[in-house]
């Protein structure tokens, strides 16, 4: 299902600049060490893995779901390296727990609902905040922060690659993004996006975890670390120009 957060990848993409965009992922106060978490959990992550045919388009969820708890493996252990303590919530701990199952859901929907209106200049502002939901689901996981991600990776032959350069349709990609929001507020404090580029023909399993892996290493790249002492980039004015360019994309 088409969302604004998928969109908003779409468009970074669109605009040619997602370092550019990255650099103002971050709320002043995530970013200055004010309000950066320690513990951070990791929901499953909403991903897909496309492959665009000549004549169609097939969707294939096993694939997602694999792929999936890949990219999560990986966020996990490169925020560990930059001493987060993170958990990682699979979906047999939370279907074995109704009331985790409730929360999980209710967030998800608050997240959803905050992430139709989001636009990248406006998270410094801290005007997005999934409310109840984010401090249930962070209190009964015992975590300071809640994380979601989405991945999306579409594969085009090079026949079906020629024929969208000619007359429009699918193209090869794939794009993630990592959005962290407090426990403790339920604000949303970051939002990382991840594109990598994939060339056209089909992919072995070997590929596709690279192409995770690539993309887990994007959206956590600019992630501070732990220590409130760790600093980020600011953004330039440069960048201001390239959000304003994206902003109009997802309107």
């Amino acid at each position: 299902m088409a969302s604004k957060r998928s969109i908003l990848v779409a468009a970074a993409m669109l605009a040619c600049s997602a370092p550019a965009v990255a650099q103002h992922g971050f709320t002043p106060e995530f970013a200055s060490g004010a309000t950066r978490p320690r513990s951070v959990a990791l929901l499953p992550v909403d991903a897909s893995v496309v492959r665009a045919k000549v004549a169609e388009t097939q969707g294939l969820i096993d694939e997602g779901v694999v792929y999936g708890a890949l990219f999560n493996e990986q966020v996990k252990a490169l925020l560990a390296a930059k001493g987060y303590e993170i958990q990682v919530v699979d979906p047999d701990r939370i279907n074995h727990d109704a009331q985790l199952q409730e929360y999980v859901v209710e967030a998800h929907r608050a997240f959803d609902d905050v992430m139709k209106q989001y636009r990248p200049k406006k998270l410094e502002k801290r005007i997005y905040n999934l409310g109840d939901p984010a401090r249930l689901l962070a209190a009964r996981l015992g975590v300071d922060a809640i994380a979601f991600g989405t991945m999306s990776i579409t594969i085009t032959p090079a026949g079906k690659a020629i024929m969208s350069a000619l007359i429009g349709g699918s193209t090869a990609g794939a794009t993630s993004n990592l959005a962290i929001v407090n426990g403790a507020t339920g604000d949303l404090e970051a939002v990382q996006l991840g594109i990598v580029p994939v060339t056209p023909g089909d992919k072995t399993d070997q590929e596709l975890q690279v192409y995770a892996a690539a993309l887990a290493e994007r959206a956590t790249k600019r992630v501070p670390g732990a220590d409130p002492s760790a600093r980020i980039e600011i953004a330039t004015a440069t960048d201001d120009d390239v959000l304003d360019e994206v902003e109009s994309l997802i309107k």
